[in-house]
């Protein structure tokens, strides 16, 4: 058996049980009373009595492992809070990782990629380790994958497919693409053993000022935006991989980065309340099983404390947004937080504030330990690391449930990621001037901007879509100009912006495309509207400045 398959088989329940009975959550039958990693014999395969939560498990699921997290020793339940980075590429460096300090998962990098085979290896080494620990329900391995710029895991890292920017899905502003595609790049990264992406982007944008979100956001639009955050949850859902939305309170409105320091949101809470918290709301809704929190000084909440660390933005997300689920800090190695606090301070205050999961601290051992110490003195109280941890549980025991729930999944044989990621890139092409019907260019044409890699891409779909690209000094009936953010103007009869489409404005060519991205897809749907053998049936979803929504 190839590794992927089994790691397609270890999928189809997130994780096997030590006992390698694979029958899915072991939480309906776990005893409060147990000790970790132990558990009776089943009962009944229905969960045990109490009020579902939006998120999935019922509120005795979360009961049962809170329960499991107060039977740990401090070691191990400051562990369970923690999701860290680990080295290189070696899969029992790991699980090395998660065994040293009890870890509640690991998060695949970039760096942490060297193929396919070796990240469903990596992960299934996790997973073995997770069960030498004696616990019965999956460690996390989660990864950032929103499409676009942003995607550890695509084609150019393996054979995952790439999928567009999320600013594609309020371009296209079709609830059932979304959802296609959310659920496609869950399946593929399940697929592989990863069962919880940091995705979807619930920051509105303001555009071309915003430094740091811009495409990565769904829209400038705040009900557009909510609409895109709800299908993509419910295709994260059926694609049994846990979702996640980013950045609470909203990063799309600021023009700090807080990669680099603490940005200051200055809006009412009124404001913030209808604008950028919307989405959120949305997506809590539709079950989203995590919020991120986001490293945002909120002057209407808490002056000068970022939202991650600030008692009154949890209070916010729990009372006022209604939501139960885990809340996750965002990076926890952003300048935001570690100019002026150690790895162990940020851990402690996180916690104690409200978060649930701790991601990625600059110093794991650091953070461990700080955790540790505040239990072991009363700095952190250990019912309330006991709930984060109890959450975090029956996180997993619910990811472990609904995968199965999804199926097994194969990689190798499976079509529909390339499928509905062009899906996604037809509905979301937009023609923001020029005529609606007919072709747009060709039969010959010129192509001109853009990288190497761009001009290659483009001339293949150029050329699928029937029309001829033809050497700069020979005759052409079109000169095709691609737009991006390293060649953001230039002339043309036509321009293409692959990239954020406010960039249109740097060209005076009479017609105007907005692509949304440059994955195959994208360029296929481009070249197709070109030539006259398709309709470009979205609609920007931001306002740009003297360019209409769509000109069709």
């Amino acid at each position: 058996m190839t590794v992927l398959a089994a790691v397609g088989l270890l999928a189809l329940a997130g994780c096997t049980s030590p006992t390698g009975d694979g029958a899915g959550s072991p939480s309906p039958s776990t005893s409060p009373s147990a000790s970790p990693g132990q558990s009776e014999e089943p009962t009944s395969s229905a969960s045990p009595t109490g009020e579902t939560l939006t998120w999935g498990p019922t509120e005795g699921d979360v009961a049962a492992a809170t329960a499991l997290a107060a039977g740990m020793s401090p070691e191990e339940v400051a562990g369970q809070v923690i999701l860290a980075r680990y080295p290189g590429t070696d899969p029992d460096a790991a699980a090395a990782e998660l065994t040293q300090y009890d870890l509640g998962g690991l998060v695949v990098f970039g760096a942490n990629v060297d193929s396919t085979e070796q990240v469903a290896q990596t992960a299934a080494a996790v997973q073995e380790a997770q069960a030498d620990l004696g616990r019965d329900w999956p460690a996390i391995m989660a990864v950032d994958n929103e499409g676009g710029l942003v995607q550890r895991l695509s084609a150019a890292t393996g054979d995952w497919t790439s999928f567009p920017p999320f600013m594609a899905a309020g371009a296209a502003d079709d609830a059932a693409v979304v959802s296609d595609a959310a659920e496609a790049m869950a399946t593929e990264l399940r697929a592989t053993g990863i069962n919880y992406d940091f995705a979807p982007v619930a920051d509105v944008t303001i555009g071309s000022a915003d430094p740091v979100i811009r495409d990565r956001s769904p829209a400038g639009d705040t009900d557009r935006a909510a609409r895109a955050v709800e299908a993509a949850v419910q295709g994260f859902a059926d694609g049994g991989v846990l979702s996640s939305l980013k950045h609470f309170p909203g990063h799309g409105a600021l023009t700090v980065d807080s990669h680099e320091d603490l940005p200051v949101q200055s809006a009412s809470a009124d404001e913030l309340a209808e604008r950028d918290l919307a989405p959120f709301r949305a997506g809590i809704e539709a079950g989203a099983p995590t919020v991120m929190m986001g490293h945002i000084s909120v002057e209407a909440w808490d002056p000068g404390v970022p939202a991650s660390l600030s008692p009154e933005a949890y209070r916010v997300l729990r009372e006022e947004l209604d939501f139960t689920g885990v809340a996750i800090t965002d990076g926890l190695d952003m300048g935001a937080l570690t100019q002026t606090r150690t790895s162990a301070e940020i851990a402690v205050e996180a916690l104690a504030a409200g978060a649930d999961l701790l991601l990625g601290p600059v110093d794991v051992a650091e953070a461990h330990h700080g955790i540790v110490s505040a239990l072991e003195d009363g700095t952190l109280e250990r019912d309330r690391v006991d709930e984060a941890a109890g959450r975090v549980i029956a996180l997993m025991q619910w990811q472990e449930q609904s995968a199965a729930d999804a199926g097994a999944v194969d990689l190798a044989e499976s079509e529909s990621g390339a499928q509905a990621s062009a899906a996604l890139s037809e509905a979301a092409v937009t023609i923001v001037q020029g005529e609606c019907s007919g072709a747009l260019a060709g039969p010959r044409i010129h192509v001109r901007g853009g990288s190497a890699d761009d001009w290659d891409a483009f001339v293949a779909a150029a050329e699928r879509a029937g029309l001829q690209v033809v050497p700069l000094e020979q005759p052409a009936d079109t000169d095709v100009r691609l737009i991006t953010g390293a060649t953001p103007s230039g002339t043309g009869d036509v321009a293409v912006s692959l990239d954020a489409p406010w960039l249109l404005t740097g060209t005076d060519a009479p017609v105007r495309v907005a692509a949304f991205g440059r994955t195959t897809g994208a360029m296929g749907a481009v070249a197709a509207v070109l030539a006259g053998e398709a309709p470009a049936p979205g609609s920007l979803p931001i306002d740009v400045e003297g360019l209409a929504a769509t000109a069709c």
